[in-house]
């Protein structure tokens, strides 16, 4: 996945669990990532990932060292949306 796509969905997951969290529902226009944020199977983790770096995110980055772990958070955040879990029965 090319940089500039991690970026757009990164963002998109990010926007779509803050409007999920605001009592948003997505409608029948939304983006394909907002409306499947609810039946993600890594759903949990995902909102764990977004906590951690809001926690640690200090307001703005000022370093190339703060600009990879936003690169980190984006790509990790991507790989966690995209995974396929298998559930045993």
């Amino acid at each position: 996945m090319e940089e500039q796509n991690i970026i757009e969905l990164s963002n998109d997951i990010v926007e779509g669990l803050m409007r999920l969290s605001m009592g948003e529902e997505p409608g029948l226009f939304s983006n394909k990532v907002y409306k499947s944020l609810t039946t993600n199977e890594n759903l949990n983790e995902i909102k764990e990932l977004v906590a951690a770096h809001f926690v640690w995110f200090k307001g703005k980055y000022e370093s190339t060292e703060d600009l990879k772990v936003l690169s980190d958070f984006r790509y990790n955040i991507v790989n966690v949306y995209n995974k396929k879990t298998t559930s045993k029965i």
